[in-house]
């Protein structure tokens, strides 16, 4: 029963995605899929968060919302590519660096500063900040995430799930805390830093990701949520996202066949097409209208 439900779901996210593309086709003046961004410089105790909104031109605010988190020592950058999807549809997003999430961040702060903890202090900033804005659905706001930003996303929403309309995770990273866990020495004293993937993190990290239960968390949301996960992921292996999908109350897990840690090509137009459709299915089940009505 639970496969038929999975594949009914699948099947119904194709056809949806194949309408909005259909649909922006046929309309007459402005590009439907034309998008415009604009710099969003915000600051959290003292520091400050470099952000980045993408905007459609031919849609109406109130707008739905998707705030996307990168992963650990990447930046916004990663998660342009899928911005820019959900803006050509209708939607407006957010990517943004996190304090300390990377060398190459435009925001303030250093990775051996940052933890699990500091970056969803990040991202609940981020949410507040824009729930706060009249050009967003106040129940119309998404967290998407890929790798640790999924780590922190499946966090948050399970810490607020109020206010996450919908959950869509790209190889969450939920091995972390075991990962973490054979990096402390058998004193358990935590070393100062330590290496995780090919980065060095401050002893913090390792100190806060021990503080909780991360599908403990996640649990506590009852939300819609959306899983891809590549069946040769060498860094996160496909089971972690499987408990997930058992702890959440409404999700689907999709896998992406021979794909690693990180989608590209059609991986990833394949994956943004399913996020766009899913982002408008709960809408429409919520009552919200479709992005761009009048």
């Amino acid at each position: 029963m639970m496969k038929k439900k999975n594949a009914l779901r699948t099947v119904l996210l194709l056809l949806l995605a194949v309408l909005i593309v259909s649909g922006t086709a046929g309309c007459a003046g402005a590009d439907p899929g034309a998008f415009r961004t604009e710099d969003c410089l915000m600051e959290r105790a003292g520091q400050r968060i470099y952000g980045k909104l993408y905007l459609p031109e031919t849609a109406e605010s109130p707008l739905p919302l998707i705030i996307l988190s990168h992963g650990l020592g990447s930046n916004h950058r990663i998660m342009e590519p899928y911005a820019e999807r959900f803006a050509q549809n209708g939607f407006a997003a957010c990517v943004f660096d996190y304090i300390g999430g990377s060398e190459e961040s435009l925001s303030d702060g250093s990775m051996k500063d940052m933890s699990v903890l500091t970056e969803a202090e990040d991202l609940r900033y981020v949410l507040d900040r824009f729930r706060g804005d009249s050009r967003f659905m106040q129940n119309g706001i998404f967290l998407f995430g890929g790798s640790q930003g999924a780590f922190i996303s499946a966090y948050l929403a399970g810490t607020r799930p109020k206010d996450t309309a919908g959950l869509i995770l790209l190889y969450p990273a939920f091995n972390l805390p075991e990962v973490c866990r054979r990096k402390i020495p058998a004193s358990g004293n935590l070393p100062d830093t330590a290496v995780i993937g090919k980065h060095t993190v401050g002893r913090r990290y390792l100190k806060d990701i021990m503080t909780f239960d991360i599908y403990t968390v996640l649990g506590r949301y009852a939300g819609p949520a959306l899983l891809f996960h590549g069946t040769a992921d060498p860094y996160v292996p496909l089971q972690y996202s499987r408990r997930a999908v058992k702890v959440l109350t409404d999700a689907e897990l999709i896998t992406v066949e021979g794909a690693g840690h990180g989608f590209k090509g059609e991986d990833l137009e394949r994956t943004a097409r399913l996020s766009v459709a899913f982002v408008l299915r709960v809408l429409t089940l919520n009552g919200c209208e479709e992005p761009g009505a009048a």
